[in-house]
């Protein structure tokens, strides 16, 4: 990945921890954002995010139809997608099995990517994507363990 590559997925990538860090907090203080529970705001960006990464992961492997192997990565980005959609949609009846589900989301999505893409990706997109999912998944035990 070039340097001009680099800046603006750098940027990208934290400034789309800030969501997810706003609303921890405002959860952790018990207040509404735009009059809609924090909570919700946290459950929803994330099933966004996570759908957003099925779809790269779906592109990604559709350059590389090499095998059946990322044949399999193509049925998993569809399903990483389901789970969050599934996830919102079950997320005002039981929050922590959303936060729970996603999380898990975001964990499953980074080792899929690792096995099927770690070839076609340099080391600083992949550093990146480390750093960001551990953030998220950190963010997400919290939200967890204070709700």
């Amino acid at each position: 990945m070039n340097t001009i590559t680099r800046l603006p997925t750098h940027t990208l990538g934290y400034l789309g921890l800030i969501p997810f860090i706003l609303s921890a907090f405002a959860i952790s203080l018990e207040i509404r954002i735009f009059n809609t529970s924090a909570l919700l705001i946290f459950v929803s960006y994330s099933a966004i995010i996570l759908s957003f990464l099925s779809g790269v992961m779906w592109g990604n492997n559709l350059n590389h139809n090499e095998s059946s192997t990322y044949r399999y990565a193509l049925l998993l980005s569809n399903l990483f997608a389901l789970l969050a959609w599934f996830s919102l949609l079950h997320s005002t009846s039981n929050y922590n099995w959303a936060i729970v589900a996603l999380m898990l989301g975001f964990i499953c999505i980074r080792i899929t990517e690792i096995k099927f893409n770690s070839g076609h990706q340099d080391e600083y997109y992949q550093q990146l994507r480390n750093r960001l999912t551990t953030y998220v998944c950190g963010l997400h035990a919290v939200v967890f363990a204070i709700t």
